[in-house]
């Protein structure tokens, strides 16, 4: 009983508790709205002006267009998981995106029976994106309505916070820090617009020496700009305004548009890098940094439809939920078919899946065909297929394999005997990467990391088939 009480003692969550019993609700204490002094709907604003609508649109759809799958070990389960959330993935993916510019968002599941084969079944009928100032999420994750305080059904309505935190329980909103720029942008072009009118008007001095009222009411007739009376023997002339120059507002509206594409999209690269010298590994690392924050935006998606996922299985009593996955899996990387050639040779066999998901190819674009040692000298039988009465036993083949293929690709004028002398007699990883580093001490640091890495990959599946294969003797 004491240990019960000890391990019920360390599982309370005192700092959450604390808040609620002794300083009650704070409701929105997002210190950042609080300074600008505007409220987090009031950030609807921001987000329809032009340019960060735009930044907006194209960091969402990196994200939301990124392709997606189910994994399950029960087929039945990963199936009907994909053809419960396939009609709706997009409207649940781009509800939950909203919490990145506002810092949180809920949308409501609607449920309706299922029909056909999912006769009997729990399906979604709708997903709603809701306003979300109607919701106020607390730190331990319950959702409740702004108005009433009550909580909602956690089955029905789904949070996605961004950067939530004990103190920003409602996550933090990307739209505020983008505020300033906004509020200058949108003035600036303003007091543009009224220079360019002063400026196109000119000035307008009326001289008479007895009837002003005549005078003002004749001005009021050719001039919709400044005009002026004063007394003098009657004549009317034109003060022209110097010409409008428009290079300054041209650098403060592109200090503006560079400030929210640096926020919301993580580069700069639209304008100024044009005939400098390292504009292409500029535009690299500006790449790299936009797919930084389209995976962080991925991973809060993510977790937003697997839990639509849990919520399903939940409702129709399946033993799980299956596992939501985005990534662009699709395509001939280089690194990906470098690393299953080395598994192909030393026994590994994909199936039709894999070569469909991984390389985005049609069925009917290709056929397995198992090969055995004698077609092509190239293939190279698996672990459980290899003679006991070879020079070798399996395990000693599938190494020698795995060398031979990795000195065939090794970059010239390195010895291939060097290379394949340090992987025999490596003990551990530390020690392989000192002999590789002794036998490619001429090569370059890529042509390095790319044999290192291949021979790790075949030492790391020899040792799990010699595992399989001491298990079942």
């Amino acid at each position: 009983m004491a240990r019960r009480a000890n391990i019920a003692a360390l599982a309370a969550a005192h700092s959450v508790e604390r808040i609620f019993s002794r300083f009650s609700w704070l409701g929105d204490a997002d210190a950042l709205l609080a300074r600008l002094g505007i409220t987090r709907r009031e950030l609807r604003r921001v987000a329809d002006d032009d340019e960060v609508s735009a930044a907006l649109e194209t960091r969402s759809h990196a994200a939301i267009n990124t392709p997606w799958r189910v994994e399950s070990t029960r087929a039945r389960v990963r199936d009907f998981m994909t053809r419960a959330i396939e009609p709706h993935v997009n409207e649940i993916l781009s509800a939950a995106w909203e919490a990145v510019p506002y810092g949180y968002a809920v949308f409501e599941i609607v449920y309706a029976r299922g029909a056909g084969p999912d006769q009997g079944r729990v399906l979604i009928d709708r997903i709603i994106l809701c306003p979300f100032e109607w919701f106020v999420l607390r730190p331990d994750g319950r959702i409740l309505w702004a108005d009433t305080r009550l909580e909602a059904d956690p089955r029905k309505f789904v949070a996605v916070a961004s950067g939530a935190t004990l103190r920003k329980p409602m996550g933090e909103a990307l739209l505020a820090k983008a505020y300033w720029p906004w509020y200058f942008r949108t003035h600036g072009w303003r007091l543009w617009a009224k220079f360019l009118e002063q400026s196109a008007v000119p000035l307008l001095i009326g001289r008479t020496s007895g009837m002003r009222d005549v005078v003002i009411e004749a001005l009021a007739k050719v001039t919709s700009g400044p005009s002026i009376v004063v007394n003098g023997d009657g004549d009317v002339k034109a003060v022209a305004t110097p010409g409008a120059k428009g290079g300054q507002f041209a650098e403060f509206e592109l200090g503006c548009v560079r400030r929210i594409q640096r926020l919301i999209l993580g580069q700069t690269l639209t304008s100024g890098t044009d005939g400098g010298s390292g504009n292409r590994a500029l535009g690299e690392v500006h790449e790299r940094v936009r797919d930084e924050k389209r995976r962080a935006d991925i991973r809060l998606i993510s977790r937003a439809v697997q839990a639509v996922l849990d919520r399903l299985a939940v409702l129709n009593g399946l033993p799980e939920a299956g596992r939501f996955v985005m990534e662009d899996g699709v395509g001939l990387e280089t690194e990906r078919a470098a690393r299953d050639e080395v598994l192909h040779r030393i026994g590994v066999r994909f199936t039709e899946r894999y070569m469909r998901e991984k390389f985005g190819l049609d069925e009917d674009d290709f056929r397995i065909v198992e090969q055995t040692a004698g077609q092509g000298g190239n293939a190279v039988p698996s672990a459980m297929a290899l003679s006991a009465d070879g020079p070798f036993t399996g395990g000693q083949q599938i190494i020698e394999d795995a060398v031979a293929a990795l000195a065939g690709t090794a970059p010239q004028p390195v010895s291939p005997e060097a290379i394949a002398s340090a992987i025999r007699g490596a003990r551990d990883e530390a020690d392989l990467v000192a002999r590789l580093g002794v036998a490619m001490a001429g090569a370059d640091d890529a042509a390095f990391r790319q044999v290192l890495e291949r021979a790790m990959t075949g030492a790391e599946i020899t040792g799990l088939i010699e595992a399989e294969r001491t298990a079942e003797n």
